[in-house]
């Protein structure tokens, strides 16, 4: 019984087989029958008969006919016969796009950076891909040197924990310059402009929370962490709020006096109604404890409008001057 594989198919099937053949072989550059065979789940006697009618087959003029020696498909016959190897000796390829070298380039390093991602650096199909491009450019690839974004000992330290299940303890240094110690349970790592964080579960706040790795002044491992579902958060927002204690503060400052809060500004600074040079802006910081700090980048500049924020940097303004008062009096 014949080779079901080996089933030409109905006419519009063999067009869509030798379509897809022919880049292949190209690409390819030299491959066996039998290799071109597997690769299209078909059989050594198909690709041959398929070989000798692309080798008939050749770019038509204006007329529509095919010239002989014109476009046409040279295809090495010794090695065919003799070694069952497919190579175009030439094709009618002349006019099809090629990169450059510096186009390559610069598609192989955008290419490393995402597989210096943890989720993409063992992906087999990324290497070929690369190589690929290596190959398909119209001269040699431009030199390029790609930076490692990864190879701090910090950030591998942390990789290793993610990928053996384990709770961390962070010597971490806030935006603020807070330092204090935090207990997490690795989620996620994400590479955002260059810049690595980390989404884990902290047990020191009780909530998800998202840490910069270059933040992280020390890092070491503290027993086996607990399991928690994979974070639903986008990576391009990581800092956009929303966590459990986050507070909401409206606070009004003279438009020139922007870059004195320029950590905390949002996207939707607004204009102030009737007021030229005014503006408003809302912005959500992770704990009420922070409003004292911006509302010291405020002073003499702006002030908080939100009640309850501004209460609390009445309080805090009143806290920081009984401590100096006691320095002091000391």
């Amino acid at each position: 019984m014949a080779d079901r594989r080996d089933a030409g198919g109905t006419s519009t099937d063999r067009l869509a087989f030798l379509l897809a053949l022919v880049p292949y072989l190209i690409d390819q550059v030299s491959v066996s029958v039998d290799e071109a065979a597997d690769h299209f789940g078909t059989t050594p006697e198909r690709i041959r008969r398929a070989v000798e009618l692309i080798a008939v087959s050749g770019v038509p003029d204006a007329s529509g006919s095919v010239l002989p020696g014109s476009g046409m498909f040279d295809i090495d016959w010794d090695q065919f016969e003799e070694q069952s190897i497919i190579r175009f000796r030439q094709a009618p390829l002349t006019e099809q796009p090629r990169l450059s070298g510096r186009e390559a380039a610069a598609l192989i390093a955008g290419l490393q950076t995402i597989m210096a991602l943890p989720d993409y650096a063992e992906r087999d199909d990324l290497w070929a891909l690369r190589e690929k491009l290596a190959r398909g450019s119209a001269s040699g690839v431009a030199p390029v040197a790609v930076a490692p974004g990864d190879s701090s000992e910090t950030l591998q330290e942390v990789r290793r924990a993610q990928s053996a299940g384990l709770r961390l303890a962070l010597d971490y240094v806030s935006g603020d310059g807070d330092r204090e110690e935090r207990l997490v349970d690795p989620i996620r790592l994400d590479s955002i402009d260059g810049v690595w964080y980390l989404r884990a579960w902290c047990l020191t706040r009780g909530a998800e929370r998202t840490f910069r790795v270059d933040r992280i002044a020390n890092v070491r491992s503290a027993g086996t962490a607990d399991e928690h579902p994979a974070s639903t958060a986008d990576p391009a927002s990581l800092f956009s709020g929303g966590a459990a204690g986050a507070v909401r503060v409206e606070f009004e400052l003279h438009e020139a006096a922007l870059p004195l809060v320029a950590d905390y500004l949002p996207d939707d600074v607004r204009p102030v109604d009737g007021d030229p040079g005014r503006v408003r802006a809302t912005v959500e910081l992770s704990n009420v404890t922070k409003v004292g700090r911006l509302a010291a980048r405020l002073v003499g500049a702006g002030h908080i409008v939100t009640p309850e924020a501004a209460t609390e940097a009445r309080h805090w303004a009143e806290r920081a001057i009984a401590a100096q008062n006691r320095r002091l009096d000391s």
